[in-house]
Formats: C-alpha cells, structure tokens, sequence
C-alpha cells in the first residue's frame, strides 16, 4: 500500500491488451491506460479501421514527429495507443521503436526499483527491517537506486508516528545500502497541506542524502516555491519530482518558467503517451529538467520508457516497477549492473504468447473490426 490506498495493492494486476493488426496480418501490442474499455472509447477505436497505419501519426525522414490532423483527436484523447501503433509501425518498417523517435544516445538505460512499498505496516512484526530488507535485495538484484514510500502518517499510522517512520525508513535504509546507491522517497501526496511536515522530513534525512523527493503535497506552485527556497538556504542538494497527476506537457510549465522548481518531469507514460512524454523533455531541457516518466504496474510501460530514454538526453533514468506480462514474450531487453538494453529488434521487440492467450484471455477479448 501507499499513502493513498484504501487496501493493498497485492501481488497481481491486470492490464488491458491492444492488438492491433494490419489485413497482412502484422501485429502491433501494447495495452490501455488505466480505466477499463467502455462504448464510448470502443467507438473511438472503429474510426481507426481502414487506415493505413503509416498515415496515422506524422512521419518525416523515417521519424515519428507528431499525430496526423485526421487522427488527431482519438490519438490525443486516448494517448496510450502511442505504444501499439510504435510497435506496429516498427514491425512495418523494421525499425525499433527507438528509431522512430530519434536517434541513439546511450548503449544502456539506467533503471532505478520502485517497489519498495509500506512493508514495515504490513509486517508489523519486523516495522522497519521490512523495508530494510527489500532495499538489500534490490541492491543485490543490481540497482544503482531505489525508491521508498513515503506519507505513512497520512492514513496508516497515527500521524505523528507514520511521520517519524518515514524519517526512520530513509535512515535506516541509507545505513543499510551504504553511500553510493541512490534513494528516492515517493510520499504520494502524503503531506498535503504540511508544507512543514515535509521540511521537517527534509531535515532529518539530510545526512542520508535524498537523491529526489517525489510529490510530497498535490502540485502547487507555491508551496514548491517556498520548500525550493527553503532547501537553497540550506544548502540541501535533494532534488524535486512531480507530475505524474498532470494531464498534459502544459500543466508543467509554472514548475519550469521563470524559475525551475521541478528537477524530474514525470507524466505518466500510459495515460500521457510516448509523444508527449517527448514533447516533456523538449520542454524541460532548456530549464534542465529531467524527463522521467511515471511507470506502475505495467511491463509494457517500462518498455516504452526504454525507447523513449535511449533517445533523449535528458532522460537519465527509467522506473522499474519489476512486473513481468504471463502473455506477453519480450525479446532483447537484458538488465545488468542497474540498466538496460534496449533491444534493436523491430517495434517492442515483443509478441503474444498464443497459448497463453488461448488459455486466460480469449474469453474475454473484444474483437473490433
């Protein structure tokens, strides 16, 4: 659980899967944001048959570069079919997904864990350790960072007890990994209107040395003005991360202009898209900013972010929620010494497991055509 559930998470999720094939029988997979297919978006993907898949978004050169005008507004009001159609158009062209969007700049994407969640409440009798021991096993997995969780005080404890367990896990877990790992706290809104709760936070975490600090309070330029201005004055080198409630690129200029006030950009790569995740970090250079999309609970978004960080400078590190898709077979990606390669296969570099698919979703499919 986070500072927001309502119960835990668990261990499982589903994701909705998109196959959208050419009459040739070429195939391009991804999945859906987060809320499930209704009439309304069933709708919008019929307008989609019949068109020639290298008309729908804009290319030059070889090169994605926008949404084509008669695509325009299915493409950005249901953004996550980015990632079938860059499947599908690489599988088409034979190109990987990467090449579509730019070209390369790194041979490997660093990936930092971002599982590390309330352990310590779910296994009250180990509290602390709880946490201790997935950071040590994230380490030995071969991260370079981890993220935590932050905000227990918001819902799960006593609120001035689950404010000191958030002091407490950071501590603990930055003794634990030694100096050198990068660690993150992610307090999921958890110190909304507690500006002072979470300076308090920065504080005592000093000497532990937060790489960023992630949403604290819901978006709000003031509030990211003063704790901004409070870190300068003392010297704090923590950065700041938010976004991944924002829904568009524009929604992060008051963080950028005139002052910066976020380090790391973070739209959600499913609900925002490839494309805008890109025009983000287009955004975001020339404030020196960082573009690092949020990914949770789908494979398939950490996929994406892999593309999309070989490509683009200022993508310095990917999240990696450690999920695993049983119906999806993904080929080329290796992780080794905390990153990535990303492989240079056409599209994804993925395909369906039609055994599986026969087995658990076919049942259930939607076929649109």
């Amino acid at each position: 659980m986070n500072a927001y559930d309502k119960v835990p998470k668990g261990h499982t999720y589903t994701n909705v899967m998109l196959r959208i094939a050419t009459n040739q029988g070429v195939e391009g997979v991804g999945v859906m944001a987060y809320s499930n297919p209704d009439a309304e978006y069933l709708a919008a993907l019929r307008t989609l048959i019949g068109a020639n898949p290298m008309d729908v978004y804009q290319l030059s050169a070889g090169r994605i570069t926008g949404r084509a005008p008669a695509y325009a507004a299915v493409l950005k009001k249901y953004r996550h079919l980015d990632g079938p159609f860059l499947d599908l158009i690489g599988k088409l062209t034979g190109k990987p997904a990467w090449q579509l969007l730019g070209d390369p700049l790194k041979d490997r994407v660093k990936a930092y864990d971002g599982t590390l969640y309330f352990s310590d409440i779910w296994f009250k009798d180990r509290g602390v350790r709880a946490v201790v021991e997935e950071a040590e096993e994230a380490r030995k997995k071969g991260y370079g960072g981890i993220k935590l969780k932050g905000g227990r005080g918001r819902k799960w404890m006593e609120q001035a007890a689950g404010k000191q367990r958030d002091i407490d896990v950071v501590n603990a877990v930055r003794k634990a990994v030694g100096p050198e790992m990068l660690i993150m706290l992610d307090p999921n809104n958890g110190y909304q209107d507690d500006l002072e709760g979470a300076w308090k936070l920065l504080e005592e975490t000093a000497a532990s040395n937060l790489y960023f600090l992630e949403e604290p309070f819901p978006e709000n330029v003031a509030h990211y003005t003063e704790l901004r201005a409070r870190m300068r004055k003392a010297g704090m080198k923590t950065l700041l991360a938010d976004g991944e409630n924002m829904a568009s690129v524009a929604e992060l200029e008051p963080y950028l202009k005139p002052a910066r006030l976020v380090d790391f950009l973070q739209l959600d790569i499913r609900s925002c898209g490839v494309l805008d995740n890109q025009a983000a970090a287009r955004l975001g250079q020339p404030a020196g900013a960082i573009c690092m999309p949020h990914n949770w609970g789908s494979q398939m978004g950490l996929f994406l972010t892999l593309h999309l960080a070989k490509v683009t400078k200022n993508m310095t590190m990917v999240e990696d929620d450690r999920s695993s898709y049983d119906v999806i077979v993904a080929d080329g990606y290796s992780f080794s010494d905390g990153m990535y390669t990303v492989p240079d296969k056409p599209g994804l570099s993925i395909r369906v497991d039609e055994t599986v698919y026969q087995l658990k979703c076919k049942a259930t499919e939607t076929v649109i055509s």
